[in-house]
């Protein structure tokens, strides 16, 4: 560790004591969806999935969101679970992308995710989205989710690495999950959780999952198969914490993609941004402009329903063991 990963480092410990000390705790379970790396990981679809199953089991789950890059300061109602109350200019690009996806279910944004919770009017079981370094909330399930195509980097801390916290954090993790794993495996990875496994007296759980392609949704939000892309020139922009995955996704199932541009994630397109996007698309004569379905929340505002834009769905897909053991207690038909 050097002097700069020392100086982040020892920041990262005084928050974390300062904000245990303030920590405080929702009348329900909390399960917390997160990651020790700097984006990428697939949380977003994880914690749809994570809610959607919560209703299936007759549960009405809360999701507690930060709402990164968001205007609002204050905490406010995404999805009052009947409808949209703030859009992503607001609210962040990831809440309002799971308020569409779940439009039933209670999304409150907010820096405090306890006091966020404190709004929800119905709530069984609350989800936090990215909440394994907010020490403030008393989580009663930690999840936490490895990307085995990007592994923990060089394992060194941010600025000099990915991580946010040193690899041993993984074992405050009640669950660990390796994402993608249909699309690679990671031998540094395993090994590095057998070896917490056989040093933790109560050691976490280690399932594997799937990011799989669902369909693909146009401006106007409806929804069309995966095989209209296949053959197709495509030109892909994103802006996530793993661009190149993305255009890895694309070329997994059938497009030909021209170009594949990244911006950083969470990155506010503007008008120029859009122009620029679709002059180059048809400069390399592309059939399609495909993105993702959190930066298709961004484009809506933008005068583009006649062009040929598409982003492509994703979904989490996991063993049902997953589930059974997060809703331990929680019979199907609610509480």
């Amino acid at each position: 560790m050097n002097f700069i990963e020392s100086v982040y480092y020892t920041a990262y410990m005084i928050k974390k004591q300062r904000d245990f000390n303030r920590r405080k705790k929702l009348p329900k379970k909390v399960i917390s969806v997160g990651n020790l790396t700097l984006g990428g990981t697939g949380k977003t679809p994880a914690v749809i999935a994570l809610a959607g199953e919560a209703l299936s089991r007759g549960l009405r789950p809360v999701i507690l969101s930060r709402g990164y890059r968001g205007k609002a300061k204050n905490t406010l109602f995404v999805n009052s679970g009947t409808g949209f109350y703030s859009g992503p200019e607001e609210a962040g690009d990831e809440p309002v992308l799971i308020a569409e996806r779940l439009c039933n279910v209670e999304i409150i944004k907010g820096k405090e995710r306890y006091n966020a919770g404190t709004m929800s009017f119905c709530g069984d079981i609350f989800i936090i989205d990215d909440g394994f370094q907010h020490w403030r909330l008393h989580r009663d399930i930690d999840i936490v989710l490895v990307d085995v195509t990007r592994g923990l980097g060089n394992k060194r801390l941010f600025p000099m690495g990915i991580l946010r916290e040193p690899p041993v954090a993984l074992k405050r993790a009640d669950i660990v999950v390796k994402t993608k794993s249909n699309v690679s495996c990671n031998r540094e990875v395993d090994d590095l959780l057998g070896q917490y496994v056989q040093e933790m007296e109560t050691p976490f759980q280690i399932f594997d999952s799937e990011h799989r392609p669902s369909f693909l949704k146009d401006l106007n939000g409806k929804k069309h198969k995966l095989e209209i892309i296949k053959g197709k020139r495509v030109f892909a922009f994103s802006a996530l914490g793993n661009n190149k995955s993305f255009e890895l996704t694309l070329n997994g199932i059938g497009a030909k993609v021209v170009k594949a541009v990244g911006f950083r994630d969470h990155y506010k397109y503007n008008k120029r941004d859009i122009d620029r996007l679709v002059d180059e698309s048809e400069v390399l004569q592309a059939e399609m402009i495909i993105t993702t379905e959190k930066d298709l929340v961004k484009l809506r505002k933008y005068s583009m329903i006649e062009k040929n834009i598409f982003a492509l769905s994703i979904d989490f897909q996991i063993d049902k063991s997953f589930y059974n053991t997060v809703f331990d207690g929680y019979p199907y038909g609610g509480i």
